[in-house]
């Protein structure tokens, strides 16, 4: 295939956001898309729950009988021990869309990829941008490097910016992150015994020092996680995998399910299980959203325009709402109308004072611990969160 150098839509990030982007974008008539992305899609990845209502975006994609057949772990609801010792129910029974799944993430990123280049998207993997630039105030010019080093230069009439948490595009054209929480997550895989039955429930479980996550995951394995803030994390040393199985045994419902497993090393994850010491997948789970997540031809998508607290499972699901509006919005700019950027603006600044307040109320809810400097942290961010989160310093 002869590679263009000229594109309608530059997307910078090929993972749920900008792939589902460039499928929205194709729905709108947009022809000519390029999405860039530095990996192979072979890097292990969390596995996340998505909500039964996902099959909506999913279908609005036009790709949700392909994704049912990817066989992805069903899950009927949760189960926490939240604001007390016993264990709390949310299943989705009476949900009218039905279950839920754990993704295979690294799969499920890997999927999206290919219906978007299946409906024409160009792909570039094992690619960088090295430099980005407006040549006029109708364009931006990317200067892409490959893994054989050669570099090469394309122009776009929109560009977008799906790189995850690091926002790095938006923020090189002024945008800034506007910090609520900066969360660390320490996370452990399991492989379950041959005749398990784990269940397919979420399971939550806070602790003094912050919560634990645990979901099955395809291929009979279990992801499970701690998250805390980095200086408890550090402290504790829950970054280390023997202090991580130490605190395990202390929860009182996760270790019981876990009890039979036995922890793998994450690099093996996404293929057969080898004989290695297993080890912690440490990441950054920031909260905020940027001051601007749209500019005179550029949008941010995704985590890249606003994250999430990972207790709540949006991260995939925001992803594909986000690539939907954004498909309209670009659409509606390349035809010479730039309301749809403010409209999308509007969209997500107010998704993000919606999730504000729901996770106020659910960090509320706990209140066992009044002493400890997560909980306390995170409730005293009540009526004035917003102003707040305005004050928080931007990197």
């Amino acid at each position: 295939m002869k590679l263009s150098s000229e594109y309608d839509v530059a997307i910078i990030g090929g993972g749920p956001a900008g792939c589902a982007t460039a499928l929205a974008l194709k729905q709108q008539g947009i022809s000519k898309i390029l999405v860039v992305e530095s990996g192979r899609y072979e890097t292990v990845r969390i596995g996340e729950s998505i909500p039964p209502d996902t099959r909506l975006l999913l279908d609005e994609l036009g790709i949700l009988e392909d994704f049912l057949q990817e066989n992805h772990e069903t899950c009927f609801g949760s189960c926490s021990s939240w604001g007390s010792d016993t264990l709390g129910y949310n299943d989705f029974l009476c949900n009218p869309y039905g279950n839920g799944w754990h993704l295979d993430r690294r799969r499920f990123n890997a999927f999206l990829a290919q219906k978007a280049m299946e409906r024409g998207v160009e792909l570039l993997c094992g690619t960088k941008v090295r430099n980005c630039d407006r040549t006029h105030p109708e364009s931006f010019q990317l200067q892409l490097m490959g893994e054989d080093k050669q570099t090469r230069a394309v122009t776009a009439s929109f560009l977008v910016d799906a790189t995850g948490t690091r926002g790095s595009f938006a923020r090189s054209l002024g945008a800034r992150k506007l910090f609520l929480d900066r969360l660390i997550c320490a996370i452990a895989f399991f492989d379950l015994p041959p005749d398990s039955h784990f269940s397919k429930l979420t399971l939550l479980e806070a602790v003094e020092y912050g919560w634990w996550y645990v979901a099955k995951l395809p291929n009979n394995r279990l992801a499970t996680v701690v998250a805390s803030e980095p200086s408890i994390i550090k402290d504790t040393g829950l970054h280390r995998m023997e202090n991580w199985l130490a605190y395990l045994k202390e929860t009182k419902h996760i270790s019981k399910e876990l009890a039979d497993c036995s922890a793998i090393d994450s690099l093996s994850v996404s293929s057969t299980p080898q004989a290695k010491v297993p080890k912690i997948m440490v990441c950054t789970a920031p909260s905020f959203r940027l001051d601007q997540s749209t500019g005179n031809g550029w949008l941010a998508v995704g985590d890249a325009a606003s994250a999430f607290d990972p207790i709540s499972s949006q991260g995939i699901y925001k992803a594909l709402w986000d690539s939907l509006k954004a498909g309209k919005a670009i659409a509606s700019y390349l035809h010479g109308d730039s309301g749809g950027l403010e409209e999308y603006e509007s969209l997500i600044a107010s998704r993000f004072d919606n999730y504000l307040t729901q996770r106020n109320y659910f960090y509320q809810m706990e209140q066992r611990w009044p002493a400890s400097p997560f909980w306390q942290r995170r409730q005293e961010r009540t009526g004035l969160e917003k102003a707040n989160l305005l004050a928080y310093a931007s990197i």
